[in-house]
């Protein structure tokens, strides 16, 4: 099982502003999910952007770690090379790994980036 180490992760703006400016976007009831194809000899790779808005420091710690989660247990089924950034909108309701999963996955169908 896949590990989310630091070759998992988008961490500097450049990064970021390169999937913002270059990909595209899927927007679900809870989540965002910018995306864009990067080098194929990379693994997936996942950004986070949690804005004050979701709620105070522990709730939206609490949210990085579910979508750490999830995309880290899923991240065999997306394709090489992609870059995600993950965006959880105000109101948020997971309570749980699964909420957070279900969104994550159903926003990557939805983008047609796996096929399950």
């Amino acid at each position: 099982m896949p590990g989310f180490g630091p070759r998992a992760r988008l961490k500097d703006t450049r990064e970021f502003r390169r999937v913002y400016e270059g990909g595209r976007k899927t927007v679900g009831t809870h989540l965002i999910l910018w995306y864009r194809a990067g080098d194929p000899a990379a693994g997936p790779r996942l950004g986070l952007s949690v804005s004050s808005k979701v709620g105070n420091a522990v709730r939206r710690n609490r949210l990085k770690r579910l979508l750490r989660e999830a995309f880290r247990l899923h991240r065999d089924e997306l394709p090489a090379g992609l870059e995600l950034i993950a965006y959880p909108r105000a109101g948020c309701p997971w309570k749980g790994y699964a909420d957070a999963q279900k969104d994550l996955l159903d926003l990557c169908r939805k983008a047609g980036l796996i096929k399950k």
